[in-house]
């Protein structure tokens, strides 16, 4: 049962062209028959029989059905109740034009849950040929005349089995013989159905309903039930009844015998040739000719009215090959792999210039690639792109230049040892293979680690050092070495070849690579004695990044062999007078060259100066050397020299964070020199970062412009689809799901190629140079994140249109006069 109490529904409510079209209006239905909605356009009708049926909203006012209150309901809920117990037919009959008759019926039958192919196929067919329309089951929907629509739309409403008919002036746009074959099968429906009938024509209302509801004004002004056991005075317009023609004469000669019927006695000068089975009419262009195409019906007999028995004995099986205890409800026709199929379809029966500008989303992907690989490209930091350090160096400040707390520091538990000032160090790679590379060097700069840290299983070429001057070089300090071609020249272009070549460092004797690690730093791993000479005696890298050191006069003189250790003497050293070695800190060996000079004096300090310190000469020694003038100190002299110039040092910790926190909480200034250095090439790397989120965002917003254009015009094109999915009963979510996979597809055929060629583009472009390289990540990840970002963006801006139609009711979605 249908109940409306007190429902008022508003046109531009508060504004000065605000309309009244229902006006507190208040009926019970019945639960079968025809109830005709009578009145003039413009009444009423329309928007009372849409607020009923669930398709439009009211502004005030209940209306239930089956005692429950749509008025309340969102609209979710009343699309469960409208698909389960309304059927629809519509003046303009709604019909989806691109598919068949068949299929327009069928999904009315799939959305409330009959999936099975022949439980479908037989109630469908059924459904047709009661309807008399199972001949054009296969054809579109868009090759029928009006009636044979109307009865697609009849079928389409019925085949669920609705209790409840809503039929919007079914015959309005139907000639008299469509007209009353339509109202016939809605009567044969109506036996046991409710059909809720908007009609203007008086005739049809008195003959047809059970009850009438007359409306003036958006108001019922009378309603009553109806005596349709009467006759229908309606004559049909292309039947000719020829005894109730006033003009009848027949003319005979031999074998040929003419009948003329005729509304007047005007003259007629009419030719009749029969020739080859062919009849050739004139009649002198006074006449108009019409054959039996025009389907017209001859009948030799009086007009009659019709009566009930016209249409009395018609029947429908309600139930007819639906499933035993079938209850409608509502089920989704949309599943993850026909939203792709019917996406399909859909674009693929787009017309040629969509087709042509979807090129756009091709370009739009080929960008969206290139931006994503060079945003993550400039993102993404790789150990081999900012450490200058073994990642395990801890720098701690020491201003105070203390030999103590390096001590302190070194006797923590989780610290393996440290090393004054800098690890960082440029070591001398020789390249004089042959006559023309004679002189040929190169410096590598590494980070001196001790060896004590390295793991056997950490090597990747080589073996582990065994002898002093043994050091292994990590492959990031090789990969850079070949990256540059700095070896082409005499043919190193693997790292294996590395093994087995020296490393030169002045004063020292020459290191030995006897293996390749792989730790991801530029580490040089020395034996432990040999870390001091090594720091003393190589030239530093130059400084971008952290603490630096200074420099004084001494250092040079250290590395040029002006100041040498006395450990690093060479045999033809004797010692001539005075101590045996300078063990003391700050005492100095001197050439015999100086023995008669007074400021050179034995016990007397010379100008010279270590860690701050003038050195006081121990004793004079003799060279074999001609014009040797080197001043020889202890090791401990040459280490506290070089503490002196540094203002931190360096820890080495496998677990750098937790030695952070501790040092932390001691009051130690320190920085770990992993994340120092990365933050320091962030930072250098911003403005770039900026620019390419910059032209990612512009290349970003173009497509999805474009995308949100080109499918708000596919969407506008199929607002009438739209609508007439809504008005049978299809869900919102449905609807999401349908535009859902066609912007799949249009997003899937369009950017996997532009994505391919970009991939493509930019792997042979990085090859070029590691500036590029690092410009640009390209991996298969890179193209799923693009592929994502483009499903994501174009799914957001191709379903705003469907959003905001979405947010309308079914009604107001098949009013839309702006397409």
């Amino acid at each position: 049962m249908i109940k409306l109490d007190k429902v008022n529904k508003y046109y531009y409510k508060g504004k000065s062209n605000q309309i009244h079209v229902i006006d507190n209006t208040s009926m019970i239905l019945p639960d079968r028959g025809i109830v005709c909605l009578l009145g003039p356009s413009g009444c009423g009708k329309t928007t009372l029989l849409n607020a009923i049926g669930g398709l439009d909203k009211v502004n005030s006012g209940k209306i239930y059905i089956d005692d429950q209150l749509i008025t309340r309901f969102s609209s979710n809920r009343i699309d469960k109740i409208r698909n389960a117990s309304i059927g629809y037919i519509f003046q303009n009959f709604n019909l989806l034009d691109d598919r068949t008759v068949f299929e327009n019926v069928a999904i009315a039958l799939r959305m409330v849950g009959v999936k099975d192919r022949k439980t479908v196929a037989q109630r469908v067919n059924y459904c047709l040929e009661k309807v008399g329309i199972y001949q054009y089951r296969n054809k579109l929907a868009s090759a029928l005349s009006g009636g044979q629509r109307q009865r697609v739309a009849i079928a389409r409403a019925i085949v669920k089995n609705p209790r409840i008919i809503i039929a919007d002036e079914p015959t309005g746009n139907l000639d008299s013989a469509n007209t009353l074959e339509i109202m016939n099968i809605i009567k044969t429906i109506s036996k046991d159905r409710l059909v809720i009938l908007v009609t203007h024509e008086r005739r049809i209302a008195e003959f047809y309903s059970d009850h009438v509801a007359e409306m003036k004004d958006g108001k019922v002004i009378k309603a009553y039930s109806n005596d349709s056991s009467r006759y229908l005075d309606y004559q049909l317009e292309n039947k000719i009844y020829l005894k109730d023609m006033p003009v009848a004469k027949e003319f005979s000669q031999g074998d040929v015998n003419v009948k003329v019927y005729s509304d007047d006695e005007g003259p007629a000068d009419i030719k009749l040739v029969i020739r080859g089975g062919n009849m050739y009419i004139s009649t002198a262009n006074n006449l108009h000719i019409v054959d039996e195409t025009a389907n017209i019906e001859m009948v030799d007999e009086h007009y009659q009215a019709m009566d009930e028995s016209y249409f009395e004995n018609n029947d429908f099986d309600y139930n007819a090959f639906l499933p035993k205890k079938f209850k409608a409800r509502y089920s989704s026709i949309y599943t993850p792999f026909n939203m792709l199929s019917t996406g399909w379809k859909t674009v693929k029966g787009f017309k040629k210039i969509r087709k042509f500008l979807m090129i756009g989303f091709v370009f739009a992907a080929m960008f969206t690639m290139l931006a994503v690989s060079n945003v993550l490209g400039i993102i993404e930091v790789k150990p081999d792109d900012y450490r200058q350090t073994n990642g395990s160096y801890i720098t701690i400040t020491n201003t105070e230049k203390d030999d103590s707390l390096m001590g302190v520091v070194d006797s923590l538990d989780s610290v393996s040892y440290v090393i004054p000032g800098d690890s960082k160090k440029a070591i001398t790679f020789p390249m004089d293979d042959y006559l023309q590379t004679g002189y040929a060097t190169t410096d590598l700069n590494v980070s001196i680690t001790q060896t004590d840290v390295l793991q056997p299983e950490q090597i990747v070429e080589g073996t582990m050092p065994e002898e002093a001057h043994d050091v292994v070089l990590d492959k990031m300090v090789v990969d850079t070495f070949l990256r540059d071609k700095t070896g082409a020249a005499i043919g190193i272009d693997t790292a294996e070849e590395f093994i087995g070549r020296k490393l030169t460092v002045p004063n020292l004797e020459d290191y030995t690579i006897v293996g390749i690690s792989d730790v991801q730093s530029p580490s040089l791993f020395v034996d432990a004695g040999q870390v001091m000479y090594i720091l003393t005696n190589s030239g530093n890298q130059t400084e971008e990044f952290g603490f630096a050191g200074e420099e004084e006069e001494t250092q040079d003189q250290i590395q040029s062999g002006r100041v040498k250790d006395i450990d690093l003497a060479d045999d033809g050293i004797s010692l001539k007078k005075g101590s045996e070695m300078p063990d003391g800190l700050y005492e100095v060996l001197v050439n015999d060259s100086h023995e008669e000079e007074e400021d050179y004096e034995i016990g007397r300090s010379i100008s010279t100066k270590m860690g701050g310190h003038k050195l006081k000469v121990c004793g004079y020694y003799k060279s074999d050397k001609a014009g040797e003038d080197t001043y020889y100190v202890g090791a401990d002299t040459i280490r506290a020299d070089y503490i002196s110039k540094q203002k931190s040092f360096c820890a080495y910790a496998p677990n750098p964070l937790q030695v952070k926190s501790l040092l932390d909480s001691q009051g130690l200034p320190c920085k770990v020199n992993d994340a120092k250095e990365r933050k320091a090439y962030i930072h250098e790397r911003k403005d770039q970062l900026t620019s390419a989120l910059a032209v990612a965002g512009v290349i970003f917003l173009i497509s999805l412009i474009e995308m949100f254009l080109m499918l708000r015009s596919s969407f506008l094109s199929r607002i009438k689809e739209v609508g007439t999915l809504r008005a049978i009963g299809l869900k919102k979510k449905d609807i999401y799901r349908m535009f859902s996979g066609e912007i799949l597809v249009i997003t899937l055929i369009t950017a996997l190629p532009g994505i391919a060629i970009m991939y493509y583009v930019l792997y042979n472009l990085v090859k070029i140079t590691y500036y590029l390289e690092g410009m640009y990540m390209i991996n298969p990840i890179i193209a799923l994140i693009s592929l994502a970002i483009l499903v994501v963006f174009n799914l957001i801006s191709g379903l705003i249109p469907v959003y905001v139609t979405m947010r309308k009711t079914p009604a107001q979605i098949l009013a839309r006069t702006d397409i």
